[in-house]
């Protein structure tokens, strides 16, 4: 194995050795996904929110209607045909029932569902499906009889354990690169590691490099944890590939190590430094989406949600994990990780030193 290969081994190591680093890089964000997934992830009960277009057109449907009003598992709302779909792909209704009257007298029966919840609405899809069955056979050998027909719509809506997943991720992206980088890079400075290191053989850049890569693995180590638990525990469905999310992943962390050098290069010592990431890191968890939208907040705020990164990196996750975008798709998010990574390398290297400061 190359030295490189054998450094960054070593601090990979060393950081799965620390606890203290290991509870706030990964069981701190778990925590987030576990305890808001079980309070509000899911959304699902037993009550479904079915509208019913319609039912005014015989007595029969009025007589499902009726039926379905007396089951503890609906509520029905009436609406007509636009201002139902539409409540369907905003996640307002779990389905929708349209009848139609034709001019041969049979009656249809029309069962819009959300193909984007497909387990929810599954279920309402099949509970109304034995009405109108019910009816069917009650109606044997008499007409008209119910012609069913069923429709997936393409809803726009989401849990919020879907939503919160990416911004999590994201929020653990940022913490393992400001704050891992540059309290790691400060205390070997303190500790006078990065003074021994370059009195030996061993290429300074290689080791920069392989802290670098460290924190790289963390990071995807990070990814497959978090979504993995969200698929696990709550029926988390990644709509995008892999290798998107892999580069989007990378490029994220690449792009807070850059901030954590520039915080590392600026600093004294590792109090200091903790002090400084956290400031630069805590207004972007609560002011980047993570938890939730950026449109909800005031007018005010919003132009400094756009400045900051976590923001881009959040909005791109969700676009590949949850609405199965790609990389090339989600490409000005991209693009502002790999400016925010070169911008901030060229800044921590001007500020960067091996030697501690002189008080």
């Amino acid at each position: 194995m190359s030295g490189l290969g054998t450094m960054t081994l070593a601090f990979i190591r060393m950081t799965l050795r620390n606890r203290m680093a290991l509870f706030w890089m990964l069981a701190f964000p778990a925590i987030f996904i576990v305890l808001f997934g079980f309070i509000l992830g899911n959304d699902e009960g037993p009550d479904f929110e079915v509208g019913v277009v319609g039912a005014e057109q015989s007595p029969v449907s009025q007589g499902i209607l009726e039926q379905m009003r007396q089951t503890a598992s609906f509520t029905i709302t009436l609406g007509t045909e636009t201002d139902e779909r539409q409540a369907l792909e905003e996640g307002d209704r779990d389905a929708v029932l349209v009848f139609r009257q034709a001019d041969s007298g049979r009656l249809s029966a029309q069962i819009l569902y959300d193909q984007t919840d497909f387990q929810r609405s599954q279920v309402a899809m099949l509970a109304i499906q034995q009405f109108l069955e019910r009816a069917n056979a009650e109606m044997a050998n008499a007409q008209p009889a119910i012609d069913i027909t069923v429709e997936g719509v393409q809803s726009n809506a989401l849990r919020f354990i879907d939503f919160l997943t990416p911004g999590i991720l994201g929020m653990a992206i940022m913490q393992n690169g400001v704050i891992g980088m540059s309290m790691g890079l400060v205390g070997y400075r303190e500790r006078g590691i990065l003074r021994r290191i370059k009195a030996t053989p061993f290429p300074l850049w290689k080791f920069l490099v392989a802290h670098v890569l460290s924190q790289l693995g963390i990071a995807v180590l990070q990814a497959i944890i978090f979504i993995g638990l969200a698929m696990t525990l709550f029926d988390l469905e990644v709509a995008g590939d892999v290798l998107s999310l892999l580069v989007l992943v990378i490029s994220g962390c690449l792009a807070f190590i850059s901030l954590g050098f520039i915080v590392s290069g600026m600093t004294r010592n590792v109090e200091t430094a903790s002090a400084v990431a956290n400031i630069a890191t805590f207004p972007m968890m609560f002011l980047s989406g993570v938890f939730f939208p950026v449109d909800t907040a005031p007018s005010w705020m919003q132009p400094l949600t756009k400045i900051m990164p976590l923001t881009y990196l959040v909005e791109a996750l969700r676009e590949i994990i949850i609405r199965g975008q790609s990389i090339l798709t989600t490409w000005p998010n991209l693009l502002v990780m790999v400016a925010t990574a070169v911008v901030g390398l060229a800044i921590g290297l001007r500020f960067f030193r091996w030697e501690p400061r002189a008080v």
